[in-house]
């Protein structure tokens, strides 16, 4: 297979989740109703089609289970879950090796990109990671959800690659692995435990192992 473009999920793929959710303590437990709402509002919204505005979708879901207005939903969403939720990325740094990994796929001609769920917003930045990067989409602009095929697609789209030209790199398996997988990407799977993962093409636990299997792919071109 030929590889152009290896794409990247966010939050628990450059950096380790444990972090973020150990920072999110004090978030959590300020905002624990919230949090159980909008999680719920996110599975909901991952099953509905066809979405003709996501943020309104949103918002109209949230406001139901928080018994408020949409108006307030959706400036609650905005304050709570894309601004102050953000925060704690700060000064968190990224998984070991991965901007040398980063560093080193350019160098090679590979083109990189972000498809995330959630706005990236300032995440790269505070990450160091923001000047690697030759498209950055949040799927909530795309108006689906991952596992919805739709952002892959989009994103294939925008590099003009076919699916097969893609390795899709991600930490969540049912949203990430088998969402990528279904369209045709090639997939590597972020994950420490074993774990049966078919739809993975490849799994690993440090970046210098995925470096490793793409330039062993690359052999083989």
């Amino acid at each position: 297979m030929k590889l152009k473009l290896v794409a990247f999920d966010v939050d628990g793929t450059l950096y380790p989740n444990w972090i973020m959710y150990l920072r999110s303590l004090p978030f959590g437990i300020a905002n624990f109703k919230k949090l159980v709402a909008f999680a719920r509002v996110r599975k909901r919204i991952r099953t509905i089609k066809p979405v003709h505005d996501f943020y309104r979708l949103q918002a109209e879901l949230y406001a139901s289970y928080m018994n408020i207005t949409v108006s307030e939903a959706r400036e609650q969403i905005q304050r709570v879950f894309y601004s102050q939720w953000e925060e704690v990325v700060l000064d968190i740094k990224p998984y070991p090796y991965l901007p040398e990994v980063l560093l080193h796929l350019k160098s090679r001609g590979y083109k990189l990109a972000i498809l995330s769920d959630f706005p990236i917003g300032n995440k790269l930045r505070y990450l160091g990671l923001d000047s690697f990067w030759d498209a950055a989409y949040s799927c909530e602009e795309i108006g689906y959800l991952k596992p919805n095929p739709e952002p892959f697609k989009l994103l294939a789209a925008h590099f003009e690659v076919q699916s097969h030209e893609v390795l899709y790199v991600g930490n969540n398996y049912r949203y990430d692995i088998e969402g990528a997988k279904r369209v045709g990407f090639h997939t590597a799977y972020l994950h420490r435990l074993p774990r049966w993962c078919p739809a993975a093409d490849f799994k690993f636990s440090d970046y210098r192992q995925l470096l490793n299997w793409v330039e062993s792919v690359r052999e083989k071109e």
